[in-house]
């Protein structure tokens, strides 16, 4: 029901949550729902309860942000005077209802990697989107298109169900390999020279003392014997190496801080098949720096479900930029501190023998420049894709 009306959320700050929900009980006040989030106490009531709510907090100094959440019925309630709209709006409802030729919904299975936005887009640009007229698609063009087009997927199946188009993909893989029963051989992580060699399987390739490159192979899961002949296997194994690693760290001694202001502010847009409802929609252009996010959802009108009928929600959350200017003894504790992070993940599954730091700085910039040498198993396992 509150998708439907229009509705006010208060938001204070945390620690005056108590207060408020005293002078709320005390004055006899109602409220339809109250949210704890990290830092702020939510609280949601109706349009007619605003001037009381504004007139007690603002009376025993509670600080409160009113923000008006309009709801699907204020825009129809409006229709009622205006019987041009109303029309459209019940021309809309039959399209709605009796549109069973258009794709309504796009379901995406099979994807972890690649969001589902990324294969809208590839599905929109190969001429699938919402409100294709179903008997006009051509499903093997269909495919191909979109196969020619994504670097990311290796397969795809769209069908139709009624009104809503089941697309089913399956991505370039890019996952570690962990079956055992795949082919593999083990490749250098980074450049090396050879301390240790332990084969699990395999054949091995290269010895103590070799100096190898990243890519090379260093475990072969091709076996090649004149009694059995060409077999393959999962080859694994531990090769540790002496490598060389640099991390460079730079701080600007002047620059800009984004801070928040606290101010949030939301639009939302309309859409049928993608075509933007122009009477549902209000859209404020807002002055100023923003962090934006979008959130896109079907809605469900009068109890009819998989409706082509989006709303697409951006919030936005004001920030302002702050210059910062470090002294140069600033500007090296910070570079400091990144370095001990960055070194400590760099490290994580290696010994470090020795490291070589070296502190400059200019008008502009402080820098580290860090070398390390450290010992660590460089072995990694790449699949052997047969024909």
């Amino acid at each position: 029901m509150k998708k439907l009306l229009t509705y006010y959320k208060i938001t204070i700050d945390l620690n005056q949550k108590n207060k408020a929900l005293n002078l709320i009980l005390q004055n006899n006040l109602t409220f339809k729902s109250t949210e704890i989030l990290s830092k702020s106490f939510e609280i949601t009531i109706s349009k007619s309860q605003v001037i009381d709510y504004r007139e007690l907090f603002e009376k025993n100094n509670i600080s409160a942000r009113f923000e008006e959440i309009k709801g699907l019925l204020t825009p129809v309630l409006l229709l009622k005077k205006r019987a041009g709209l109303m029309i459209g709006a019940i021309f809309l409802i039959i399209v709605l209802l009796f549109s069973s030729k258009v794709v309504w919904k796009i379901e995406i299975e099979g994807n972890s990697c690649i969001s589902d936005d990324e294969i809208m887009k590839e599905l929109e640009a190969a001429g699938l989107t919402l409100g294709s007229y179903v008997p006009k698609i051509d499903y093997d063009s269909l495919h191909n298109k979109i196969l020619l087009n994504s670097k990311n997927l290796s397969w795809v199946s769209v069908n139709i169900v009624g009104n809503v188009a089941m697309v089913k993909v399956k991505e370039n893989s890019t996952e570690k390999i962990n079956k055992e029963s795949a082919y593999t051989n083990v490749v250098a992580k980074y450049d090396g020279y050879i301390d240790s060699i332990i084969i699990n399987a395999g054949n091995k390739v290269v010895k103590i003392g070799d100096v190898v490159k990243k890519g090379d192979i260093l475990i072969s899961g091709i076996i090649d014997s004149q009694a059995q002949g060409v077999r393959y296997e999962h080859a694994s194994g531990v090769i540790n190496a002496y490598v060389n690693k640099e991390i460079t760290v730079k701080i600007p001694l002047n620059s800009t801080k984004k801070i928040y202001t606290g101010n949030v502010y939301i639009n939302k847009e309309y859409k049928l098949y993608n075509f933007p409802i122009k009477f549902l929609t209000k859209y404020n252009n807002y002055e100023g720096f923003y962090d934006t996010i979008e959130k896109k959802e079907l809605l469900c009108l009068m109890g009819v479900s998989n409706l082509p009928l989006e709303v697409t929600t951006t919030t936005y959350y004001e920030y302002r930029l702050i210059d910062v200017n470090y002294t140069v003894s600033q500007a090296a504790n910070l570079a400091k501190i990144e370095l001990s992070e960055r070194q400590n993940a760099c490290l994580a599954n290696a010994q470090l023998i020795s490291k070589k730091v070296i502190e400059s700085y200019d008008e502009n910039f402080y820098y580290i420049t860090c070398e390390l040498y450290c010992l660590e198993n460089i072995a990694e396992e790449k699949e052997i894709y047969l024909e």
